[in-house]
């Protein structure tokens, strides 16, 4: 995995580690996953997920649509 620019794509603000929410709406469910590992910025709040991470919120994404959960609110 590439290093992390220290900077901002969109402000040149500070990046941190912190956590997010992630929202997904399938017309047919709602998952929404808490506490998501992130890099944020403390500026403008822009927010990224790594790439393992990602992998992640597919797997609990896709657990979801194959028990046809309405609604899933689950945390990290």
């Amino acid at each position: 995995m590439k290093p992390i620019s220290p900077c901002c794509f969109i402000c040149s603000g500070k990046i941190e580690k912190g956590t997010t929410t992630f929202v997904l709406d399938l017309k047919s469910s709602l998952i929404v996953i808490r506490n998501v590992p992130a890099l944020v910025c403390t500026q403008c709040g822009e927010e990224w997920i790594e790439d393992s991470t990602a992998i992640e919120l597919e797997q609990i994404t896709e657990r979801a649509k194959a028990h046809d959960i309405q609604v899933e609110v689950v945390s990290m």
